[in-house]
Formats: C-alpha cells, sequence, structure tokens
C-alpha cells in the first residue's frame, strides 16, 4: 500500500477526542478497517493509534476538561426538560405522596390547583427541582460517561487485536446504575426540599428556607429521610433509562447508517424514560412516602422500605403504587425527550461525544 495511503488510515483512526471517543462515523470506521486488513503495516498504524488514544483519554487534565463538558451538557438538559414539564411533574408529586391529597380526573387535578394557587402553582418547587436537577443530571451523565470508559477500558484489558471491544447492553445498564446513584447521594437534600415544596406549599415557601427549617426542627439526617430506598429506585430506573436510549440510538445508526435526527431521539428519549418509569414507579411510590413521612407534621407510619411498600399494597390496595403513574407519563414522557435532545445538542455545541 503506498505511503499516502497510510497517512489518510491515521489521520482517519485519529480523529478522536480528547475523551478517547472515535470522532469517525461507524460507516467510516468499518470501510477504513475494510482498506486496512489487506495491509499488515496499516493494521499496526491502527493498533497505535487506538492504543494512543486510550491512553490519552484517561490523562487527568483530559478527563477534567471532558468532564465539565458531560457536567455542563447535562445541567443545562435537566433544567430545560423540568422547566417544560414542570406542571405535570407536580401533578404526579401531589398523587404520589398521599391518598386524598388530590382528587378527580386529571382536568379537574388542574383546575382544582389553578383555582387555589394560580399559574404559579404549577411551578412550586421549580426552583428546588432546578437545582436539584441541573447537578443532579450533571452529575449523571458525567459519571455514566466515566463508568462506561473504565468498564470499556477492563473489557479491552487483554485484548491484542485492532478491533476494540464495545460495551453491551449490561455494560450500559450498570453504568447507569451507578450514575443514579452517585447523583442521588449528592443532591438528595435537594430533592427533599423539592418534594416539601410541591407537597406542603403552606407551610415552605424556599428552597434554602425548607432545608433550613427541617435542619433546625428534626436535624440534618432528616433531609436523608428515604435515601435507601431512592438508592435502590435509582440503580434500576436510571440504569434503565440510558441504557434504553444509547441501545435504541447506536442500533438505528447502524441500521440505517446515518445519525439520529430530532424525532428519532425525542422518540427513543420517550420510550426509555416510559419504560424505565414504569417499572419503577412503585419504588419511586414507596421513596416518595417515606421521604415525606416525619415531615410537614405527617406521622411517621413504616420503619423501611419493604414494611412501607407492603403496608401501602395492603392498606390502600395494590394499585396505590401506581398512584400519580398517568401524570407521571404525560412528565417523563416530553421531558425525557427534551433531555435527551438537549444533552446531545449540547455535546455537540462543546465538541465531545458519548463513549460507544
Amino acid at each position: 500500500m503506498m505511503k499516502h495511503d497510510r497517512v489518510g488510515h491515521v489521520k482517519l483512526i485519529c480523529r478522536v477526542d480528547n475523551s478517547g471517543v472515535n470522532r469517525n462515523s461507524e460507516i467510516e470506521s468499518k470501510m477504513f478497517r475494510k482498506r486496512a486488513t489487506a495491509d499488515q503495516s496499516s493494521l499496526k498504524i491502527v493498533k497505535v493509534a487506538e492504543v494512543a488514544a486510550v491512553a490519552q483519554s484517561f490523562d487527568p487534565r483530559t478527563l477534567m476538561h471532558q468532564n465539565v463538558k458531560y457536567l455542563l451538557a447535562g445541567a443545562i438538559a435537566g433544567i430545560v426538560s423540568r422547566t417544560v414539564v414542570s406542571p405535570l411533574e407536580v401533578l404526579a408529586t401531589l398523587n404520589m405522596c398521599g391518598v386524598g391529597k388530590v382528587s378527580g380526573s386529571i382536568v379537574q387535578q388542574f383546575r382544582s390547583i389553578l383555582e387555589s394557587q394560580g399559574i404559579g402553582g404549577f411551578f412550586r418547587g421549580n426552583v428546588a427541582n432546578c437545582m436539584k436537577v441541573a447537578p443532579s443530571k450533571g452529575i449523571q451523565f458525567v459519571t455514566f460517561e466515566g463508568c462506561k470508559r473504565v468498564i470499556r477500558r477492563f473489557r479491552n484489558r487483554d485484548n491484542e487485536s485492532s478491533n476494540q471491544i464495545q460495551l453491551n447492553a449490561l455494560d450500559r445498564l450498570i453504568a447507569g446504575g451507578l450514575a443514579g446513584m452517585a447523583a442521588a447521594v449528592l443532591c438528595y437534600p435537594l430533592e427533599t426540599a423539592k418534594t416539601l415544596l410541591t407537597a406542603h406549599p403552606e407551610t415552605y415557601t424556599s428552597v434554602f428556607g425548607t432545608l433550613r427549617a427541617v435542619a433546625r426542627t428534626q436535624g440534618v439526617r432528616a433531609l436523608y429521610t428515604g435515601l435507601t430506598p431512592t438508592l435502590i429506585a435509582m440503580f434500576p430506573y436510571v440504569g434503565l433509562d440510558l441504557m434504553l436510549y444509547e441501545q435504541m440510538k447506536l442500533g438505528y445508526e447502524r441500521r440505517t447508517q446515518q445519525e439520529a435526527g430530532l424525532i428519532q431521539m425525542l422518540l427513543m428519549g420517550a420510550f426509555a424514560g416510559s419504560a424505565a418509569q414504569t417499572i419503577c414507579h412503585p419504588l419511586d411510590v414507596v421513596r416518595k412516602r417515606l421521604q415525606l413521612q416525619g415531615l410537614g407534621g405527617r406521622p411517621k407510619v413504616y420503619s423501611g422500605f419493604v414494611p412501607a411498600m407492603f403496608g401501602i399494597a395492603s392498606q390502600e390496595g395494590a394499585p396505590a403504587l401506581y398512584r400519580g403513574l398517568i401524570p407521571q407519563y404525560m412528565s417523563v414522557l416530553p421531558s425525557a425527550g427534551v433531555s435527551y435532545i438537549v444533552y446531545e445538542h449540547m455535546k455537540q455545541f462543546l465538541g465531545c461525544r458519548s463513549v460507544q
């Protein structure tokens, strides 16, 4: 093979961003490998270039630079998506927090909130929600990419061929689950404040005021009430959400040999979010109940996650574990779709790509 062809190959395979992600499309990469197969010296060049790219992806300064981009992209995606669906999320939270809090059809519930609290009632707790979602989504995405990077390196530790082993659905599920748990631990007090502002607007009026009031009257530990069930719920929920979206997006791009467009990303994000919500909704209901008990004048009824789940099912019936699912669907469908669209476009704007 001629020298200029080898140079062209190196330029093609080395179009790797600072996160160690191949910037070539999958079509380009396949084409390149097909051309390179006929020349063993070119394959050696490929291997050297890929090893160099992976090594660069673990450079501390490079990682820090890329992680800031993922953090920023995730934070902006979270703020935009949550603000768009705030009215639906308020309704879903009120349904999940207890029997009798709201009643009637979805339209009647909307009318009741509008008459009693005005337009502002639909955005009650949205500041707290954005303050929680911005760092939570940012941490979620940066941890997800970091976990994928580590898993990919582990899977290729003994790989001597020029073909890098790609991540599978289980890898993405584990990475997403760990990302969800990390975000939950770091941002949980803000989740408590957001829930209280939504459930008890007559008592709590601001984010920091709510945090101070709970810490002063019941101790700092009260801000972490329900953390254990939250971690239990976050692993499958976030893991499934991120895994389903990425698997569908990669599958679509492999099948059509073109990048997913706006509509495709919206539909795939909405499906991934709603599927994860359906599977994990009972865990979310139990989490909300445990989070609120002992706060805002509510009695402490359940001693833990399992007693709470069985208690709710026995006292209120099994359907109580799915209270708020319909308004949650109405919230999750647009929220998940918008979140992924904003995240993908922010990554493109900032010049970074997901680890494959």
